[in-house]
């Protein structure tokens, strides 16, 4: 009897549990949009070589307090954000998000390809980010919504 107790608190003390992943540490960075793609449409790449992360209209900074800044091309905006992992294996985690509000700074002219981005900012609720996954030169981040499309954004 006392031998299976204590094969058991043996096997409770050394089990591997892997640590806690902080989706806002690892979100946290200045983030270049890539674009906006589809879950039923198979692309070649997404991250194609004549991808300009210099020229990229769209930036996200996502702080560790779990606030950002937003650069939507003309646009400049800053709000909060919340996550929770649901996933999280050793080079890409998963989970919700949620943009509590979004407070654009300026009033330039916005054209109906930055009110689609905001909309999409807006209203997404899931997050996947990829780390240097399968050789690339950036880390990948996906924030997605309930419908089909997606944001795709990149970090050096």
């Amino acid at each position: 009897m006392y031998k299976i107790l204590i094969a058991f608190l043996f096997f409770g003390l050394f089990q591997c549990d892997e640590p806690e992943m902080n989706a806002e540490e690892s979100l946290a960075g200045e983030w270049r949009y890539v674009g906006t793609f589809s879950h039923t449409t198979d692309y070649k790449c997404y991250v194609c070589s004549d991808f300009d992360y210099e020229k990229s209209l769209y930036q996200l900074t996502f702080n560790d307090e779990k606030s950002y800044t937003a650069k939507i091309n003309l646009l400049i905006g800053r709000g909060e954000y919340s996550t929770s992992v649901e996933k999280s294996e050793n080079d890409s985690i998963s989970g919700t998000f949620e943009n509590l509000n979004l407070q654009i700074l300026n009033k330039p002219y916005e054209t109906e390809a930055d009110s689609k981005f905001q909309s999409m900012f807006i209203e997404a609720n899931n997050f996947v980010l990829s780390t240097n996954s399968s050789g690339h030169d950036y880390d990948e981040l996906i924030l997605g919504s309930n419908n089909n499309e997606y944001l795709l954004f990149v970090r050096k």
